[in-house]
């Protein structure tokens, strides 16, 4: 089927064009039967407005483009219900794409998003994303762009994120307040602030405690279920076991917990775990994982306005670097020693 134009609707109520616009535009100048009317025939008729044409006449789109790393990760799935609920509370409409943890295919999304002239962009990196060349070209290309959750320090752009150092001292601070000193780390990849961060809070915290740190119960990989799993299966194979693993997100956490099961063990009774994530995920897992809850849902929605505050103002872009507060779940995957 072709097309249905305005032109199509106006020549079979034998009216103009311009007629048929204020109608479906609910001017006033068009009586009320006569819009009515219209939106009726343009209706039966399969019509779609064309919105590209309009939206390039007024230079602008109402489309927040999105890219993140992994929708099956529900951290993401929850940020992305965030960015929706704020953008669409502006009169905003996501288009979302998913860079699949690739560089590449993070810079295809990019452009593509670039080509439908997007109002703005809203990223998490990947964890492979080093070269800036894009966001250069972002930049040169005057679209507001904010980061969340991962983000690239020091190029220009606004982030919304959690402070990952300071989570993670938190998290591993509690865990030794509960008497455990044998701590090993899922540390996912440090290509990434996230994974740096993490990281050093990690190794921030046993210092400042006092506890020597076993090279060997530090594992480097990936964010998801997969890495924690194989990075697990590595540790269980050490002379000696830890006492508790500190994943750097819940996902990681997800493939411990699998390969610890697997191995025979029980959480918390034979080795605790504990991770960076969010309640709804940590509630799921059995038993529930304790965590520094990061609330995705909040952390999207504030991402939004941000954009949506440097889309609509004269104040300054790329300046904004908010983080967001935390809370620590004392859930069951650890319980304080006796």
């Amino acid at each position: 089927m072709r097309h249905i134009t305005q032109k199509d609707i106006a020549d079979k109520l034998g009216v103009t064009r311009i007629t048929i616009s204020k109608a479906l535009s609910d001017s006033s100048d068009i009586s009320l039967e006569m819009r009515e009317n219209v939106k009726r025939i343009a209706q039966e008729m399969g019509y779609i407005p064309d919105y590209t044409a309009r939206n390039l006449h007024r230079n602008k789109t109402n489309t927040i483009g999105v890219v993140v790393p992994d929708v099956s990760n529900s951290f993401f799935s929850f940020a992305i219900d965030g960015i929706m609920d704020a953008a669409a509370k502006h009169g905003y409409h996501v288009m979302l794409t998913v860079s699949r943890e690739s560089a590449d295919i993070e810079k295809g999304n990019i452009v593509t998003l670039l080509a439908h002239r997007v109002d703005g962009l809203l990223i998490a990196i990947s964890k492979e994303t080093t070269d800036i060349a894009i966001y250069e070209t972002v930049k040169r290309r005057d679209v507001p762009l904010v980061f969340f959750d991962r983000a690239i320090q020091g190029i220009g752009f606004s982030s919304v994120g959690i402070d990952d150092r300071i989570a993670a001292s938190e998290l591993v601070a509690y865990a030794i307040k509960c008497g455990y000193k044998n701590i090993a780390h899922l540390a996912g990849s440090l290509t990434i602030d996230i994974g740096r961060e993490r990281h050093t809070g990690y190794l921030e915290t046993l210092n400042k405690y006092g506890i020597p740190i076993e090279e060997d119960w530090i594992i480097f990989g990936g964010f998801d279920k997969i890495s924690g799993y194989n990075g697990c299966r590595k540790l269980l194979k050490r002379d000696r076991l830890p006492e508790v693993i500190f994943a750097s997100n819940d996902r990681i956490a997800q493939g411990a917990y699998n390969a610890i099961k697997e191995a025979g063990l029980k959480i918390p009774d034979d080795i605790g775990v504990i991770a960076l994530g969010h309640r709804e995920f940590a509630e799921l897992l059995s038993p529930t994982l304790t965590i520094i809850d990061s609330s995705p849902e909040v952390l999207g929605q504030r991402a939004m306005e941000v954009l949506f505050d440097e889309m609509i103002s004269s104040i300054p872009r790329g300046v904004h670097h908010i983080l967001m507060d935390t809370v620590l779940r004392e859930n069951h995957s650890l319980f304080p020693k006796t």
